[in-house]
C-alpha cells in the first residue's frame, strides 16, 4: 500500500466519522483520527489539508457536520 493510498484511506475514514457526527459523540476517538493524519499533512494536497482543517474546526467548535 502506497503512502497516497494510506492518506486516502484515512481521509475516507475521517469523512465517515464526520458524517456519523463522531466529532460530537466521540471526540477523543475523533481527535485520535486527526492525530494519525497529522504525520501525512505535508504530503496532502491543498484540498485535503483544507478538509482536515475544517474537521478540526468542527471538533473544536462542536459544529454539526452537514453535507
Amino acid at each position: 500500500m502506497t503512502t497516497k493510498d494510506i492518506i486516502n484511506l484515512k481521509l475516507n475514514q475521517l469523512e465517515q466519522s464526520l458524517l456519523n457526527q463522531d466529532h460530537l459523540n466521540n471526540p477523543i476517538e475523533f481527535l485520535t483520527q486527526l492525530a494519525s493524519l497529522s504525520k501525512y499533512f505535508h504530503l496532502m494536497s491543498d484540498e485535503d489539508r483544507d478538509y482536515v482543517n475544517c474537521a478540526k474546526t468542527a471538533l473544536e467548535d462542536q459544529i454539526e457536520w452537514k453535507v
